[in-house]
């Protein structure tokens, strides 16, 4: 009876401590619902909030480019205008010295060359990559241009570049000299300045004369000649004559039309690319400046997005931290 009464009791404990083991579970599960339910609603809230900034930002980033649209558009014209008068001072300055070279030609009676700006060393240098063009110590004026093809000389030229106001027939009797010395092909006198009755091309002493602006056409055109001569390996006679009757040819009225029509239209062609270059550059730049602004919107959005997602009140657990959103004032 003793043993029979020991088992109810220990089987009614059991039973209460089942039963009561089952409402703390259900308490603990209704807890932990309520709980998820709050961390939902934060989230939620989190999300809307996250929305809203990003809405503010997307309002901002467009009233920035907007706003650097109208400034870069201010720069621009503001940039064009100064281009502008750079460009109209600059034309003035180089008119003003070819009036003032044409007075000072006209008093000695002769006319004037295109050409008379161009630093004709930097220019065949940036034109020919492949030859070797170099000037002579002693005389800095002097530039010889040996015409390379596949590593050989084909044919060298000698040219003066020195600088000068009026027509002189001295230098080109002493620019046949060094070409005798140096043993050139051609030689050829670059100036602006030519004597009465003569313009752009002539031949004086055995020298091609000729205005700076036409020399880099004619220098094409005696180095195509000297490389096809180089590749055919002709004979020194064969060689004298091609360059004899190559030489009768530069001096023809048909070769100096040509050679100027060319010329100018070199000219065309490189004002167009320095107007496309302009043009690009403006592009570049305002591109880099947008991109750069663009870069500093959205690090603010980054920054704002951030706060929110990291805030976290005094006292609160950090496994809530991320869910729970302060309010702004």
């Amino acid at each position: 009876m003793i043993r029979e009464d020991e088992r109810k009791k220990l089987a009614e404990q059991e039973r209460l401590i089942s039963t009561r083991l089952r409402k703390e579970v259900a308490i603990q599960q209704q807890k932990l619902l309520k709980e998820k339910q709050a961390i939902d609603a934060e989230r939620a809230k989190l999300a809307k909030q996250i929305e809203a900034v990003k809405q503010d930002a997307e309002k901002k980033r467009r009233k920035e480019i907007a706003d650097i649209r109208q400034i870069l558009q201010k720069d621009r014209d503001a940039a064009l205008l100064k281009k502008e008068a750079e460009h109209a001072r600059e034309r003035a300055s180089m008119e003003k010295k070819i009036a003032d070279l044409s007075r000072r030609v006209s008093k000695a009676g002769g006319d004037v060359g295109e050409g008379a700006e161009l630093d004709l060393f930097e220019e065949l240098r940036g034109a020919f990559p492949d030859d070797q063009i170099s000037r002579v110590k002693s005389q800095p004026g002097i530039i010889v241009h040996d015409i390379r093809y596949k590593g050989r000389s084909s044919g060298k030229i000698v040219i003066d570049a020195t600088p000068r106001a009026a027509w002189k027939q001295a230098p080109a009797v002493k620019l046949r000299q060094v070409q005798t010395e140096l043993e050139t092909d051609y030689a050829i006198l670059a100036t602006p300045a030519f004597p009465a009755g003569k313009r752009e091309l002539f031949i004086e002493s055995g020298v091609i004369v000729i205005a700076p602006a036409r020399v880099r056409p004619m220098i094409e055109v005696l180095r195509k000649a000297l490389v096809a001569m180089h590749v055919a390996k002709l004979s020194d006679a064969e060689r004298a004559d091609k360059l004899n009757r190559l030489f009768r040819f530069i001096t023809s009225a048909g070769f100096k039309r040509k050679l100027a029509e060319a010329s100018d239209l070199a000219g065309e062609a490189l004002e167009i690319d320095v107007q496309e270059k302009r043009a690009h550059d403006t592009v570049w730049k305002k591109r880099g400046t947008v991109l750069t602004r663009i870069k500093h919107v959205l690090r603010d959005l980054d920054t704002e997005v951030s706060a929110i997602v990291e805030a976290r009140e005094e006292g609160e657990p950090v496994s809530l931290a991320a869910y729970r959103v302060t309010s702004k004032s």
